[in-house]
């Protein structure tokens, strides 16, 4: 894919980011640390596209690595805020420091940052993938409002889309760098897309995000 196309569609991110600025407050009560997450993301999309002109670079694993870390740990943030080990941090405190120390591994230690590894973006897909149907469950079971209008169900889709399709990205790209084939480029040329959707479906989830209810005596 065109690298100007692969922009063009990773520019979708303004929309939530759009729409979360548009809704600050509501916004900050609710899910701050995924509105962060885009804004470093939208950031993240910049970045990787001036390392991937630079003709002496030309490669965006150094803010993809860095990005992805970061990724994980306000992503873990908000699953807690939600609830996750709500009541026991000290269990939630070292689930995210084992993740980062396979991070620091893997992109520190065995190998170098500014390439693209498989084992940490397989691992915290993984988590975040189960942490998502974890959430859905628990709103399924416990909630009576429309889902489909619950910005937490909405946001724990989108995440379910991308992560599972980011798993199966991984591996395409991995195979690819040992043998190309139609099959593994088609995986890799459509995750733009994958990207593009999920951005709208959040966009849509913090403009769901309901307001505060006046109080009435009625």
């Amino acid at each position: 894919m065109d690298v100007f196309y692969t922009y063009f569609l990773s520019q979708l991110i303004l929309f939530p980011v759009i729409a979360g600025f548009f809704r600050y407050r509501l916004v900050q009560r609710e899910c701050s640390p995924f509105f962060w997450l885009l804004v470093l993301g939208l950031l993240c999309e910049e970045a990787s596209f001036i390392f991937i002109e630079n003709s002496h670079i030309k490669t965006n694993a150094l803010p993809t690595n860095i990005y992805i870390l970061c990724e994980w740990i306000l992503l873990a943030i908000q699953f807690h805020q939600w609830g996750f080990l709500k009541k026991k941090r000290k269990w939630f405190i070292a689930l995210v420091i084992a993740t980062v120390m396979v991070w620091v591994t893997e992109n520190l230690i065995l190998h170098q940052i500014n390439f693209f590894r498989p084992y940490f973006p397989f691992l915290y897909s993984f988590l975040v993938v189960i942490l998502s149907v974890r959430e859905i469950n628990f709103m399924i079971t416990h909630e009576n409002r429309m889902l489909f209008r619950n910005p937490k169900f909405l946001i724990c889709i989108g995440l379910i889309i991308y992560f599972i399709y980011k798993i199966i990205f991984e591996w395409a790209y991995q195979m690819s760098l040992l043998n190309a084939s139609e099959f593994t480029q088609t995986i890799i040329f459509l995750f733009a897309y994958i990207n593009a959707g999920t951005n709208i479906i959040f966009g849509i989830a913090l403009l769901c995000i309901p307001g505060r209810k006046k109080f009435s005596l009625d």
